[in-house]
């Protein structure tokens, strides 16, 4: 898209911030649903959802947290509505 002319590189920024931020949180609350399912087991690495969900955690933390996530997609759409 981008090498098509379609998006800007604020649209991008916009985009994978938005993507981040969702794909996050739906792997962990898929992850957490898993192991409430399980019941206690599921914190046990005889399953490996335990890694799942540590590995989906740490998408939240780690490489920009959802917070930062969410605050560059509030700047954007600060600087968007300036711009109309």
């Amino acid at each position: 898209m981008v090498d098509q002319g379609e998006l800007s590189s604020k649209d991008i920024i916009l985009e994978c911030s938005a993507a981040k931020l969702k794909a996050s949180r739906v792997a962990e609350e898929a992850a957490s649903k898993g192991i409430e399912w399980l019941g206690g087991v599921g914190f046990t690495q005889d399953y490996p959802l335990e890694k799942l969900y540590r590995d989906a955690k740490i998408g939240q933390i780690y490489e920009g947290t959802s917070n930062i996530q969410l605050e560059t997609i509030a700047k954007e759409m600060v600087k968007r509505q300036g711009n109309e």
